[in-house]
């Protein structure tokens, strides 16, 4: 189970316990608890998911940067071998 997926179980386990709770004594204290736990949490669901999109769009640029280089390094081979010059 990865970050991602426990992050997720917590956020349901909370959501769950608010139910339960409802009626308690002391009711309102421990929501807000809850609260701070649910908000940090989405926070850093956040952050992950934020990190892996960057990360997928910096692979792709970089992806990019080397067929870009690959295909001038063939062009040039290809231009040498066949005698001309670009």
């Amino acid at each position: 189970m990865d970050k991602k997926e426990r992050i997720l179980l917590a956020l349901q386990d909370i959501h769950t316990v608010t139910k339960l709770i409802d009626g308690i004594d002391y009711h309102g204290y421990m929501i807000n608890k809850l609260i701070m736990v649910e908000v940090e949490l989405e926070r850093q669901l956040t952050n992950l998911i934020h990190n892996e999109r960057r990360g997928i769009q910096s692979s792709t640029s970089e992806y990019a940067a080397d067929a870009k280089f690959s295909t001038e390094q063939q062009r040039s081979e290809f231009s040498d071998s066949a005698g001309t010059n670009r």
